[in-house]
């Protein structure tokens, strides 16, 4: 978990969905900003060089920021994408990283 602005947030990053992978791109979110995700909902489809993927959360909690839109091309995998809050945390107080096309580990 990290902090940012006193809000303590969950880091979604892109995930390596096959050994060759190195980007993918963001098909579709399919939960929005505010929906509640428990572990096994899909947050959104990913096409690899090979498939299209869905991503499944491994968190319990509330998508607070989507960083990296539907449609996003050459997302390269660690990439920050998302941020997630615990159920209760005012989820509109969650501030970008400045520096999101890092790759964070």
């Amino acid at each position: 978990m990290y902090d940012i602005l006193a809000v303590p947030t969950t880091q979604i990053l892109m995930p390596a969905l096959s050994p060759t992978m190195e980007e993918g791109t963001i098909v579709k979110w399919m939960k929005k900003e505010g929906d509640l995700v428990s572990p096994g909902d899909v947050l959104c489809e990913i096409e690899t060089d090979k498939a299209t993927i869905s991503m499944d959360s491994d968190e319990e909690g509330i998508l607070a920021k989507i960083i990296v839109p539907d449609g996003s091309k050459n997302v390269k995998i660690n990439q920050l994408i998302a941020l997630m809050v615990e159920e209760g945390v005012d989820y509109t107080q969650v501030e970008v990283p400045l520096d999101t096309g890092k790759t964070l580990v």
